[in-house]
């Protein structure tokens, strides 16, 4: 072989010598980049959402369905009759572990400083509205003889038991959703995942170094329609409107959000309520308590806490607090901030 084709073989030993390394480069970087994984499942009573991304984002998001429907299953339900909350409401309380006592203490918390427009023992009464089933307007004295067993006041917490009268059923519902979203953000802070948005029904997780957007829905549309679009960066935003459950009956339409007061929907004069705060139970359950305690009350209950709001009500007004009036745009031109 000649000098001028042994030159000419090195080149092509080069060229395929780079090019392998490029490949190798190529299926490397592949293997390492962060992986979107998609996944719904139904816990809680509702359609969940699961969207990660990072390394091991299909088995990050197996994990987090397990979390939640282990949580809703085992803790939180009141119908599995082998769930941690089920046996208290048979035994009029229990020995609880320190998580489950930091969720009944956050929410006497708030049933305090909402006057008691949040209130989680009314499991039994919303039984008799029949929210999950057969929808009905209940008969006055049954009702009335359910809210006698009801009331947070009658909750004792200590340390590791709670104790409340047998006739009490704890229901989680109003927060359990906000509840599984901390539990969640706890997993993914184990794990490599760059981002995620998580929704289990009308609470969302943001997790992630950026900012979100985050639709208001338009509580007179569908789920694809909405009032406003939130900016914000990572947290909890959790919705409670009277469009998610309701009936008709003679005329009239009952929402599934309950004023412990009286044993009936609420009526302050607000559809929508959107809670954004840090903590997922709190989300949940400000945005229960502040649809009940209606504008004024409920921004002020709120704000006591560190969360902002964005309140819409019946004549299609939108409120707003300080924090999120640099992060929304309405989009649906029915709707109008307050002045």
């Amino acid at each position: 072989m000649g000098k001028g084709g042994l030159v000419s073989a090195k080149k092509k030993i080069a060229m395929l010598a780079a090019l392998s390394v490029a490949v190798i480069t190529v299926i490397v970087s592949a293997f390492f980049m962060p992986r979107t994984t998609e996944k719904n499942f139904f816990a809680m009573n509702t359609v969940c959402n699961v969207k990660i991304t990072g390394k091991d984002s299909k088995t990050v998001a197996q994990e987090l369905e397990k979390t939640v429907v282990g949580l809703d299953e085992n803790v939180l339900s009141r119908q599995n009759e082998n769930s941690i909350t089920a046996r208290l409401n048979l035994n009029g309380g229990g020995e609880i572990d320190e998580k489950l006592n930091e969720y009944f203490s956050v929410l006497l918390d708030v049933c305090q400083k909402s006057g008691g427009s949040f209130d989680f023992t009314l499991g039994k009464v919303s039984d008799l509205w029949g929210f999950g089933g057969e929808a009905a307007v209940p008969n006055p004295y049954a009702l009335y003889n359910e809210l006698g067993h009801t009331g947070y006041e009658n909750i004792a917490l200590s340390a590791n038991s709670v104790t409340f009268e047998d006739e009490f059923a704890v229901d989680f519902g109003a927060a359990g959703k906000g509840i599984a979203l901390d539990s969640i953000r706890e997993n993914l802070g184990k794990s490599e995942t760059k981002e995620a948005v998580v929704s289990v029904g009308g609470s969302i997780l943001l997790y992630g170094d950026k900012d979100f957007s985050v639709g208001i829905r338009n509580p007179e549309g569908n789920a694809g329609s909405y009032v406003a679009i939130l900016n914000i960066p990572e947290g909890c935003v959790s919705t409670s409107g009277s469009y998610e459950r309701f009936f008709e009956q003679d005329g009239k339409q009952y929402h599934h959000i309950i004023d412990p007061e009286t044993g009936y929907p609420a009526k302050s004069g607000v559809v929508s309520v959107t809670v954004v705060s840090q903590s997922g139970i709190l989300s949940d359950a400000l945005s229960t308590a502040c649809f009940v305690l209606g504008t004024e009350k409920g921004m002020v209950l709120a704000k006591e806490y560190g969360c902002e709001t964005v309140f819409i009500d019946e004549n299609k007004t939108v409120y707003v607090s300080d924090g999120l009036r640099d992060r929304i745009e309405i989009t649906d031109k029915a709707y109008t901030f307050s002045e």
